[in-house]
């Protein structure tokens, strides 16, 4: 898998060459029409539709990364859960102490639940700053495009 700085440069390269083609493209006369050599235009732009699907990709292993993450959050819990549970059925096995140990087994479940919240919005976040970023990428490159299509018109 390509990493997304890579991509990123890919793109932007391409994005810099097209914008080169265009500022060297030469001039109509009396016209706001420029000349360009059409196939290098062509491969520019066969170039950037094969580096824009990385992009895609990558956003959508980003997606399912997320849902890994929580998964094992989820699985996580669940394991402190039962630890604490068990832990709590031990203490009233050996002690006696039903009061202090449904305390204690209440306090590792919020606990246990306060970390899977906690790790289920760092997941959110990590994921939400990934895609936001590639979707300013993908705004900026999309402008870029149009700006050298519309020199072209």
């Amino acid at each position: 898998m390509i990493a997304i700085s890579d991509m990123r440069m890919d793109l932007q390269y391409l994005i810099d060459r097209l914008e080169t083609l265009v500022r060297a493209a030469r001039r109509m006369p009396m016209m706001s029409k420029i000349m360009m050599d059409e196939q290098e235009l062509v491969d520019l732009v066969d170039q950037m539709r094969t580096v824009l699907p990385e992009e895609i990709r990558y956003a959508k292993h980003v997606l399912r990364e997320k849902e890994q993450i929580l998964a094992d959050a989820q699985a996580q819990a669940d394991d402190i859960l039962r630890t604490a549970r068990e832990q709590a059925d031990l203490m009233i096995q050996r002690e006696g102490l039903l009061k202090e140990a449904r305390t204690q087994a209440d306090k590792m479940i919020r606990e246990a639940q306060e970390e899977a919240e906690r790790v289920s919005v760092g997941a959110d976040n990590y994921t939400r700053q990934v895609l936001t970023e590639l979707e300013e990428t993908l705004v900026r490159q999309t402008a870029s495009v149009r700006k050298g299509l519309e020199s072209l018109k």
